[in-house]
């Protein structure tokens, strides 16, 4: 098993920051987490129980053209509506920005209250365009990272820390 770059402790401890940052941010408003599949899912689970107040969720997936950073469309798991709603886009990893960036263009568009972009893990010397992540957990350097939801290679998602390979 590999080293933990960010124990359990760690993680949980900054999760909690980060709720408690967001319901700051949103004030008595109705929040909206979407979590990119498939690697937000245990980042959304926590927060979502972090974020104090009234708080919703929903699922994308986004389907990418051969495997790689360029979006192509978005797979809306279940029907909702975001207009007026204050918005939170939860990612695994933000790198290149290219993903994320289609993403909140697209979102944009349904005119929720306001839109924000939260990152697990961040880095931002890995960016091919102008983005800026709202809230991030962790900023990284170069690197595979796996645990908390991170899979590689079809395992190690299941670990309850962070660890570079």
């Amino acid at each position: 098993m590999p080293d933990p770059t960010f124990s359990q402790t760690q993680i949980a401890e900054r999760i909690a920051e980060l709720g408690r940052s967001i319901r700051d941010d949103a004030g008595e408003l109705d929040i909206l987490l979407i979590g990119i599949l498939k690697g937000s899912c245990v980042f959304l689970a926590d927060l979502l129980r972090a974020t104090p107040g009234r708080v919703n969720y929903q699922f994308v997936d986004v389907v990418r053209h051969g495997g790689g950073e360029e979006a192509v469309g978005i797979n809306f798991l279940t029907h909702f509506d975001m207009a007026g709603k204050t918005v939170y886009l939860l990612k695994d990893v933000v790198a290149t920005g290219v993903i994320e960036t289609y993403l909140l263009d697209q979102f944009r568009v349904r005119k929720p209250a306001a839109l924000k972009l939260v990152a697990l893990l961040d880095r931002p010397q890995a960016r091919r365009v102008l983005l800026e992540v709202d809230f991030t957990a962790f900023e990284v350097e170069s690197g595979v990272f796996v645990g908390y939801g991170l899979e590689h290679e079809g395992g190690y998602e299941n670990l309850p820390y962070i660890a570079a390979l």
